[in-house]
């Protein structure tokens, strides 16, 4: 018997996006999917949401044996590799439905989640392309993005100069994610390196004082003002996840405190009343900042509840992994017709926006996989 959330997801949700979320015209996938579950016409495709969908496709393949799946997930890498990349080197930030050039920019955010995606379709296809097409582009950010000051920047123009804004620890977490995704599927310890140094960023920049920030100066101190001190507690369930991860795969424990430090936080503070679902925003202190709730945060907390609880032991953990799935499926999944979900609530649980975007999937399809990994049913397991 599967878990309620694997069985939401692949016999339920990800066969509606194999129907409707796939561009059968031009290739790729559709940004997101409106209202009344049909794509949204004249939206660009971002490179981000293209890699998340092979994400999510090769791994439905692998998880449920699905043929179809892997064949959308090989439709979706072709329009990637024949239409995406910036002939200066890199990954174009987006495209025209049919494949031109639209957006220039290279992103830092976008090439993690590339590097992800061409790791799940390495593993699903055994395709050298891949492979070949990681190393090109690891070679473009050492080349063009990286930074003295550590890690890397978060991008360029169209032009070459470099984008403005603060830095940000999350498309560096998601580069730790993706090296690890790397070193699991190949075995290559360049690619444990490359997460270790994600980790040395992690400890000497991003994690302060018992929380993880999220806004960053040009040397990597908190930004100056309240964007210094904005936590959200998806994120600090993301890390959680992904610290663990690191330890299981290199069998490195060194970050155990700071994973204890993370979880503890998110839970006293990132938790809302009532509803029981990871709210979207608060301060260094744990000061409600926005107490809306994405759909993402939910999935992440899943993730990272299953993993304390499998690392400990503690039961405690165990009755929040299954409190985290109630409150996904009472305030984001219950009631929602076949392929949708509520994909933002207010703070008074109604929802913010009624279109689907696709790079949702992405987070849901992780937890679910999660689940399936630890052989869970959706009882008291």
């Amino acid at each position: 018997m599967p878990h309620r959330l694997t069985a939401w997801m692949f016999t339920r949700t990800v066969p509606y996006w194999r129907r409707h979320g796939v561009d059968k015209r031009h290739g790729g996938f559709h940004e997101r999917l409106d209202a009344a579950r049909m794509p949204v016409d004249g939206d660009a495709k971002r490179v981000l949401v293209q890699a998340r969908q092979i994400y999510t496709f090769c791994r439905t393949a692998e998880l449920t044996d699905d043929r179809t799946a892997l064949d959308v997930a090989r439709s979706g890498f072709d329009f990637l590799r024949d239409h995406c990349r910036h002939p200066d080197g890199g990954w174009r930030f987006a495209v025209t439905r049919d494949g031109g050039p639209v957006d220039d920019r290279r992103d830092l955010y976008a090439h993690a989640f590339v590097l992800l995606a061409l790791a799940a379709y390495h593993h699903a296809e055994g395709d050298s392309s891949a492979h070949a097409l990681a190393g090109e582009t690891i070679a473009y950010l050492d080349g063009a993005l990286a930074d003295p000051a550590g890690g890397y920047r978060e991008g360029i123009d169209g032009s070459g100069t470099a984008l403005d804004g603060p830095r940000r620890q999350n498309p560096h977490m998601h580069l730790l994610e993706a090296f690890l995704e790397w070193f699991a599927v190949s075995g290559e310890p360049r690619w444990l390196d490359r997460a270790r140094s994600m980790l040395d960023l992690f400890e000497r920049r991003f994690f302060v004082d018992g929380s993880l920030r999220e806004y960053f100066d040009d040397r990597f101190a908190p930004a100056p003002g309240a964007a210094g001190r904005c936590v959200e507690p998806g994120h600090h369930f993301e890390w959680v996840w992904l610290l663990d991860r690191h330890r299981t795969l290199s069998g490195n424990a060194d970050l155990s405190e700071e994973a204890e430090a993370l979880y503890r936080f998110a839970l006293a503070h990132g938790i809302g009343p009532g509803h029981g679902g990871v709210i979207d925003s608060v301060d260094n202190r744990g000061t409600v900042l926005q107490a809306g709730r994405r759909l993402w945060p939910q999935a992440e907390a899943i993730k990272a509840h299953l993993v304390r609880w499998e690392a400990t032991g503690d039961d405690a953990a165990k009755s929040a992994l299954h409190r985290q799935v109630d409150a996904l499926f009472s305030g984001h999944l219950d009631g929602a017709p076949v392929g949708a979900w509520r994909e933002h609530l207010d703070e008074n649980g109604e929802p913010c926006r009624d279109d689907l975007p696709a790079s949702s999937l992405y987070h849901l399809c992780l937890a679910a996989a999660e689940l399936q990994r630890a052989g869970l049913t959706g009882s008291q397991d």
